[in-house]
């Protein structure tokens, strides 16, 4: 969910195979929010988004996206406005009879479903894995991926398309200087 929440603004702007890929917002409206809200059980149907909720929401995944994507030096600026849209979406503890504990939104108003995006990743932080959640190098891409490599160093979402445009890009470059 985590992932499908920061990757639902699209910034990618390239051109493959001659197409432009046309860069969007899958919650560019408060119906569109509705709509993902819906479809992933957050939002039970007929629940109205307003337009103060979709404001809300839009800030904390722009909050989450400077997160994740911030250097060491921009950690605490990126942490405190985080901070700041989280607030609007608390969590509780939930215990079960397993002797298990799990954050659960706290259900407030038509948004809270959004709780559970920051419960995820609350999670992987307990876990040691949310360094391995990184946004694309490429300048033309800001995807957000899960970094599944053995040394965690990736830098592109894909090897194959953004790692490739870069390399060919520096590669000319460097012809082009003489190196």
């Amino acid at each position: 969910m985590l992932y499908d929440f920061v990757n639902s603004v699209d910034l990618r702007r390239y051109v493959e195979q001659g197409v432009a890929h046309e860069p969007g917002d899958e919650l560019e409206t408060p119906a569109q929010l509705e709509k993902w809200l819906q479809t992933r059980g957050l939002l039970k149907s007929g629940t109205r988004i307003s337009h103060a909720e979709h404001r809300e929401a839009l800030e904390l995944r722009t909050a989450l996206r400077q997160f994740l994507s911030s250097s060491p030096a921009q950690q605490s600026a990126a942490a405190i406005e985080l901070e700041r849209a989280a607030a609007r979406f608390p969590l509780s503890v939930t215990a079960s009879r397993k002797r298990s504990l799990d954050l659960r939104p706290v259900v407030r108003r038509a948004s809270s479903g959004l709780g559970g995006v920051l419960a995820e990743l609350v999670r992987l932080s307990d876990s040691g894995r949310l360094e391995r959640m990184k946004i694309c190098s490429s300048d033309e891409c800001h995807w957000v991926f899960y970094d599944r490599s053995k040394p965690g160093n990736r830098r592109w979402c894909s090897s194959d398309r953004c790692g490739n445009r870069e390399k060919t890009r520096a590669y000319r470059d460097r012809q082009r200087r003489g190196d």
